[in-house]
């Protein structure tokens, strides 16, 4: 379905020139639409708060138990990926995510060079999901849902709040799987949505050493910025997985 997207969308400019324009035009609208919210008494607060720190822990000492049987349980994962449509773009994604029973923590760099006549040009964000909660921890599927910001590193500097949800089935043996990925940018001053980004991809054990596992990735890639502009590509890369 991804690819279907892709392809239908490969006949449209998708400039890191366009993407800077829509970011500082998105901006230039101002604070409109910023409404008020209410507010919980602070007893019935207190209440909430008590029984949902309470369910946390539980469930947290709960999956930590099982640390030996999953390895997603505790660790940490680095991914060193690239996308390319050829002769156009390249995009360039470096994170790093930790994982701590049910929370998690992830950042990314978004990095597209657009070849460009006399000199390309560049565009960065930074995606920090500052939180994240990992919904089902098994040895075969990994659930995510977590939440943070994306920060335009060019322009004004906006920063955005950005959803993320995320899901990897791995074999029995650890050796094989696939993963999915949605990623939702949200600007709560403007009806337009930033960024959205979906992608899928596979990844293939290549060695072991120690707590240390290596993996080559490959897969696709789709994002559209502020509703008009799409960019695609096919990914690669590696992954160390440290657990």
């Amino acid at each position: 379905m991804l690819i279907v997207l892709m392809l239908a969308c490969s006949a449209a400019t998708a400039q890191v020139g366009n993407v800077k324009d829509a970011s500082s035009s998105n901006r230039s609208r101002g604070f409109e639409g910023v409404g008020r919210s209410g507010s919980l008494g602070v007893g019935t607060f207190y209440m909430f708060a008590n029984v949902t720190v309470r369910g946390f822990a539980v469930w947290q000492s709960h999956v930590l138990q099982h640390k030996g049987e999953v390895p997603n349980v505790f660790s940490l994962e680095v991914f060193g990926q690239a996308a390319i449509q050829p002769s156009t773009y390249y995009i360039f994604n470096p994170r790093i995510r930790g994982n701590w029973g049910i929370f998690l923590t992830d950042f990314r760099m978004n990095y597209m060079v657009e070849e460009k006549i006399g000199a390309p040009e560049d565009l960065r964000t930074d995606d920090w999901q500052i939180v994240g909660l990992n919904l089902v921890n098994t040895r075969n599927v990994t659930l995510r849902l977590s939440t943070g910001i994306m920060r335009e590193v060019f322009g004004e500097g906006a920063v955005f709040s950005e959803t993320v949800f995320g899901l990897n089935i791995m074999s029995d043996n650890q050796s094989i799987g696939g993963m999915g990925e949605f990623r939702w940018v949200k600007d709560r001053f403007t009806i337009n949505s930033p960024r959205i980004e979906a992608s899928i991809g596979i990844q293939k054990k290549l060695f072991d050493h120690n707590h240390i596992h290596m993996f080559a990735t490959g897969g696709a890639v789709f994002q559209r910025y502020y509703n008009e502009i799409n960019v695609w590509g096919i990914q690669g890369g590696f992954a160390f997985k440290l657990y």
